[in-house]
């Protein structure tokens, strides 16, 4: 029998935590060794067999003052795979994003001899340009997920292959839209909006005042309005706090757990967080509205470094504003409400924007990234 292989895997949030899971099952499927993965991880690359060394739930943070309230836990899960790395010696290291974490663990284990494989890169395109030479420095390839960051990191000396975006093996509505609200108990022909927050507690904590106010300028504005909330995995309860369930329902919002491709689909306009949502609307062909809210300190500073003319990834794949931003002081109710309520009740907007959404689904490749970032990362063993 052959001998056993060691894989450490270290992803950062709940997105990295699904496409780690599917890398994971197809590396398994593929490889001709055994495997054993060990690292940082959530709920489904436990599902597939990941040893997790560190609870992924604390490491899930955005933006500079709010990463700086949990470094502790940063600092202590550096240690702990820092420790590992140098008395184990895996026989890979596989980074997938998370990168002010990940390019230290990739220097460490780059100093090791330890292959490399980074999986969902930095975006380095859009700010901080010299983290592409520690990709070349430190990874021995990359695969990336959008189709221009090959040539980009190509350009700058990195061992880059796209291979396509896994949300294209993923994302899909299981049901139609006239089913899945008719077991909800709710109106097919009514104008429905889906209301995403974000994932994390500080994206719900400064999303979602300013959605729920919106909501209510809706119902104001629309005659036959509902809302939907699909839940992200991983989201706790307790950060709707200030917002309890009869309120919501009196706006007619409805929560969403564990059918979120079906909630988005069955949607005539989405208001969302940026973020991967937005390319999880474009693949569902679902106009979308995009807000960000970070710290005052954290927006300053992202304005200084920050060279993108877009927040939305829909945006940037399209090279164009499909989908309409509104960042910081920007995202007004008043101003979120008219822009809704104008999208929804023009069909010849809409057949518009959902031409452009399939544009982008087009350009990120076909479905089988996993599988191919998987041969990428075996033919490091």
């Amino acid at each position: 029998m052959k001998k056993e292989k060691e894989i450490l895997v270290i992803a950062g949030e709940a997105s990295g935590d699904l496409h780690g899971s599917n890398l994971m099952a197809a590396m398994k499927a593929f490889s001709p060794y055994p495997l054993k993965f060990t690292g940082i991880g959530g709920e489904k690359m436990g599902r597939q067999g990941l040893d997790s060394l560190f609870d992924i739930a604390l490491l899930s943070v955005v933006g500079l003052t709010e990463v700086i309230t949990e470094l502790r836990h940063i600092i202590r899960a550096y240690n702990i795979i820092k420790n590992r790395l140098r008395q184990k010696r895996p026989d890979l290291v596989i980074l997938i994003d998370y990168p002010g974490f990940n390019l230290r663990v990739a220097r460490i284990a780059h100093g090791l001899g330890i292959p490399v494989m980074y999986y969902i890169c930095p975006q380095v395109w859009a700010w901080r340009r010299g983290r592409s030479r520690l990709l070349a420095r430190y990874c021995n390839s990359c695969a990336v997920i959008l189709p221009f960051e090959e040539a980009f990191l190509r350009e700058r000396g990195v061992n880059a292959r796209f291979v396509g975006h896994p949300l294209l093996s993923i994302v899909k509505a299981q049901r139609s839209r006239r089913a899945f609200l008719k077991d909800l108990g709710l109106k097919e022909n009514a104008k429905t909006i889906g209301l995403l927050p974000g994932s994390r507690r500080g994206e719900i904590k400064r999303h979602l005042p300013i959605m729920i106010e919106t909501a209510r300028l809706l119902k104001e504005r629309l005659k036959d309005v509902q809302f939907l909330m699909p839940l992200s995995p991983g989201t706790d309860p307790r950060w709707f706090h200030p917002y309890p369930g009869d309120l919501l329902m009196g706006l007619g919002i409805r929560l969403i757990k564990g059918k979120n491709y079906d909630a988005m689909a069955a949607c005539d306009c989405l208001l969302l967080a940026s973020g991967t949502v937005t390319l999880e609307a474009s693949i569902l062909e679902v106009p979308h509205v995009v807000i960000y809210k970070v710290s005052q300190l954290t927006y300053l500073l992202g304005r200084c470094v920050v060279r993108v003319p877009f927040i939305a990834l829909s945006n940037l794949v399209a090279g164009k504003e499909v989908a309409r931003e509104f960042i910081q002081g920007a995202a007004r109710p008043a101003i979120l409400s008219e822009t809704i309520s104008g999208l929804v009740v023009d069909r010849e907007i809409q057949a518009r924007i959902k031409a452009e959404l399939r544009g982008i689904k087009e350009a990120l490749g076909g479905p089988g990234a996993p599988e191919r970032a998987a041969q990428m990362a075996l033919e490091l063993l």
